[in-house]
């Protein structure tokens, strides 16, 4: 009987999320950032990754991805897939 996990790639690139307010729409809102490998307070679009919130109760109506990082995270996906170095991102 085969199993019905899918095999870990060794390869495979794992990235860490940070989520911040979002300064671009009012509160509560979160947006969510990719960390770089090298540097855990920066994300992939270059922004410096701030504390947490201090009470850590917000209530959060809404959340989002940030762009540039998710471009940076498909960029490295697809190249990874179709065989070739991964980039270095961050």
């Amino acid at each position: 009987m085969e199993s019905d996990r899918v095999p870990v790639d060794p390869g495979a690139t794992m990235y860490q999320m940070w989520a911040e307010h979002d300064p671009a729409v009012e509160q509560p809102s979160l947006l969510w950032h990719v960390v770089t490998k090298d540097d855990s307070a920066k994300s992939l679009c270059g922004r410096m990754l701030g504390a947490p919130s201090a009470s850590g109760n917000d209530q959060v109506l809404a959340e989002s991805f940030c762009g540039p990082c998710m471009t940076s995270v498909r960029q490295a996906m697809t190249t990874a897939q179709s065989g070739m170095a991964e980039p270095a991102v961050g």
